[in-house]
């Protein structure tokens, strides 16, 4: 769960690692970085599974459910890599259908897979289809003072959706120069590929780009891997920081980027 935020900015050594890798272009992640997360995956799992009948009385905690899907994430991404997709593929009803029924299968459910498979689905598409995206606060602003200084900036998004709609309604998409975003396995975070695809596009060296996101595994590792400047921001998740390699920079909220402008 998101914790409140705290939007002290960087300490000097910081931004003097900053300043002194001369960055030119930030590149951010989505969710928990721009954006409130917009899923409490464990919770609506357990919602949705309360409308099958089969598991009235049952209790699924957080680790059963994490353990069981397991097996239909490992299934979904061999689909992906057996198909040779590309990097926009979506999953179609069916390849959603046959995520659902390996994973209520290793919830125990087996009597009616096919119909409890069904009535799973829909409770998702009827999430997804009224999902509302929050931005934090000062994103904007933020952006315009860095794009103000000459500062470049893109987006790369581990998600199977285009996020430029989502961007458009929250005026950030006249604002990023380029915009990425892949699901598939090679493609997406930790992989440096969807960020070499936007310092290309807004013509800037990797190595005088930041890349600004919320979770070490993927962001951080990503930002390493395409010789990037990794900046993480722990507003969403305080625990992270403990996971940061030592290069790391670390601040609370997206305003802290500023001192970059400053010190550039």
């Amino acid at each position: 769960m998101c914790q409140s935020m705290d939007t002290s900015t960087p300490v000097a050594s910081e931004i003097a690692t900053m300043a002194k890798r001369d960055v030119k272009c930030l590149i951010f992640d989505m969710g928990g970085t721009l954006y409130r997360p917009a899923l409490d995956l464990c919770g609506l799992t357990r919602e949705f599974l309360s409308k099958l009948e089969q598991t009235s009385g049952r209790i699924y905690d957080d680790t059963t459910i994490l353990e069981a899907l397991e097996e239909p994430n490992k299934w979904l991404e061999g689909y992906m890599m057996s198909n040779d997709v590309g990097p926009y593929w979506y999953p179609e009803p069916e390849q959603w259908l046959q995520y659902d029924r390996i994973l209520l299968r290793e919830l125990g459910i087996s009597e009616d897979l096919e119909g409890a498979s069904q009535i799973y689905q829909s409770a998702w598409d009827d999430f997804l289809g009224n999902l509302q995206t929050q931005l934090i606060e000062g994103v904007v602003e933020t952006f315009d003072r860095l794009l103000e200084s000459n500062i470049k900036l893109g987006l790369a998004s581990n998600r199977f959706d285009d996020p430029r709609p989502i961007l458009a309604d929250d005026g950030l998409l006249e604002r990023v120069g380029a915009v990425e975003y892949s699901r598939v396995p090679g493609y997406c975070k930790p992989s440096p590929y969807m960020l070499f695809r936007v310092s290309d596009a807004l013509r800037e060296n990797p190595a005088r780009c930041a890349y600004v996101g919320n979770i070490v595994k993927y962001d951080v590792v990503a930002a390493q891997r395409a010789g990037m400047l990794p900046v993480l921001l722990t507003w969403c998740d305080p625990e992270e920081e403990e996971k940061a390699p030592g290069e790391t920079v670390v601040m609370n909220h997206i305003d802290g980027l500023l001192d970059l402008v400053e010190t550039g």
